[in-house]
């Protein structure tokens, strides 16, 4: 990121900033929250910076070290979503707590990355990620969408701007909720520099690390959860050549999230069989090396409200193979494969031609390569610094 600490200085910016999604492993919306509080620190305007997280206001700086920490065990916390709610008592008391200390911090922009705005009388911004609780409320955690579908909507009515990271998803907060398209701004996500093309001797390290070879794999970066569609890529997977698979397995890369026990099990046959490698949570510091290590990048997501991964495979010199639906469609474009998620036989098609198909391949690469280079995060960090400043002064 470019710093640019005299602006920082001279113009100092009153923010609160809920950083509760910044825990390892982090992905999705902790990666957006991280790269904000990493931009507003790198342009020093840490100076009167308020990070709140899970019932204490925190050091930013060390919300960022912490971050790249591995993730710590966690088995009570599918005990505790079995509560009846267990979530919402929390967020009552966690809410109570953040409406009582932030009185003293009256002028305020309170910036709220996940959703649901705490309890504020100053100016706000929430991001409104997705909706694809209402769209497939089957792939999230029961107290997720019970929670989302009582607040998620007073919560947009609130705040004083939306943001979105689409414009895909602009357009449903608009169509479902009918509001002052003025208050509803679309800010795209970027790809940091370090996702780039390697050499092999680049990616050496790493592919020693995992056990893999340069160009020799598959991969797909998600977490495990219905929504991914991880099931379908690997029916699709299973069905091509039995020589293309040995010579290309499939890595799958990402935290285990929630209703995939039935995948669980049926990727444990395949990775006994050797067809499938599963590395679970990687390392930042590793991602680099896997995405441009890969001989192709499949991310066949029934929805997202951007897809950051094959932004990032882009990036890094990897063909693409994704989904032809929703925001999907406005991150790769024509720069990738796009097929229907729905279509198992399509997907295999796709995966074949992705790894066989030598002209398509370059044209992938090349293609993607130039579309990374329309989204960066110092262009996200600036509007939404810029959106600051706006609501501050207003």
């Amino acid at each position: 990121m470019n710093a640019d600490p005299v602006i920082g200085r001279e113009n100092p910016i009153k923010l609160i900033l809920n950083v509760e999604s910044i825990v390892p492993p982090v992905t999705g919306i902790g990666r957006y929250t991280s790269e904000i509080l990493g931009g507003l620190l790198a342009r020093g305007l840490g100076g009167d910076l308020h990070c709140f997280s899970h019932f204490h206001w925190v050091d930013a700086r060390r919300v960022i070290e912490a971050s790249s920490e591995p993730p710590p065990p966690n088995n009570f916390r599918p005990f505790l979503r079995s509560l009846p709610y267990a979530y919402d008592l929390r967020c009552i008391a966690r809410n109570a707590v953040f409406r009582r200390s932030a009185k003293s911090l009256a002028g305020a922009v309170y910036h709220e990355p996940n959703y649901i705005l705490k309890p504020y009388d100053g100016p706000t911004i929430v991001n409104c990620h997705d909706l694809s609780h209402l769209h497939f409320p089957e792939h999230h955690p029961a107290e997720r969408v019970r929670y989302l579908d009582r607040n998620l909507e007073k919560s947009l009515r609130k705040a004083t701007r939306i943001v979105t990271l689409s414009d895909f998803v602009r357009r449903e907060v608009l169509d479902t909720f009918a509001f002052d398209p003025a208050t509803v701004i679309t800010i795209p996500v970027g790809v940091d520099d370090r996702f780039r093309p390697h050499a092999r001797d680049e990616t050496q390290g790493i592919m020693s690390r995992h056990g893999l070879e340069h160009g020799r794999y598959v991969l797909s970066v998600a977490t495990i959860e219905p929504r991914k569609n991880l099931h379908g890529l690997v029916r699709a997977f299973m069905r091509l050549p039995a020589g293309l698979r040995a010579a290309y397995p499939l890595v799958l890369c990402g935290a285990t999230g929630w209703r995939e026990s039935h995948l669980e099990q049926s990727l444990d046959a395949l990775v006994r069989e050797g067809s499938v490698r599963r590395l679970g949570y990687i390392p930042e510091a590793d991602l680099p090396g896997l995405y441009a290590g890969a001989a192709a990048f499949a991310f066949p997501s029934f929805y997202e409200g951007f897809g950051l991964p094959p932004l990032e495979a882009m990036a890094s010199g990897t063909p693409v193979l994704a989904s032809a639906t929703g925001s999907i469609l406005e991150v790769v474009g024509d720069a990738g494969l796009l097929v229907d998620p729905h279509d198992d036989a399509a997907l295999a098609a796709g995966l074949e031609r992705i790894l066989t198909d030598r002209p398509l391949r370059d044209d992938c690469i090349a293609s993607g390569l130039e579309r990374a280079e329309r989204f960066s995060w110092t262009s996200c960090v600036d509007r939404t610094i810029a959106l600051y400043r706006q609501l501050q002064g207003s």
